[in-house]
């Protein structure tokens, strides 16, 4: 499934937004990773939804992603305390 992409503000990769079970925005990076554990759907309403898979079911999946605050150089900036 092909999802809404952005750039990240600050390092220009491409992203998804997506929203959490905690309805908390998440950015997401936009290609699939082996080492990813998140999920991506679209519910009833038309939102991304991003589910965090537990290691044992994410094993051998190609259609996982990985939060952009992994690999993103300025994540400290943007994560709320």
């Amino acid at each position: 499934m092909t999802y809404p992409t952005e750039q990240c503000r600050t390092c220009q990769a491409p992203i998804i937004w997506a929203v959490t079970d905690r309805d908390k925005d998440m950015p997401v990076d936009a290609q699939p990773s082996d080492k990813g554990n998140v999920a991506l759907s679209v519910d009833d309403k038309g939102r991304v939804r991003a589910r965090v898979v537990p290691a044992h079911l994410a094993f051998g999946r190609k259609d996982l992603r990985l939060s952009h605050f992994v690999g993103c150089p300025d994540a400290p900036k943007w994560r709320r305390r």
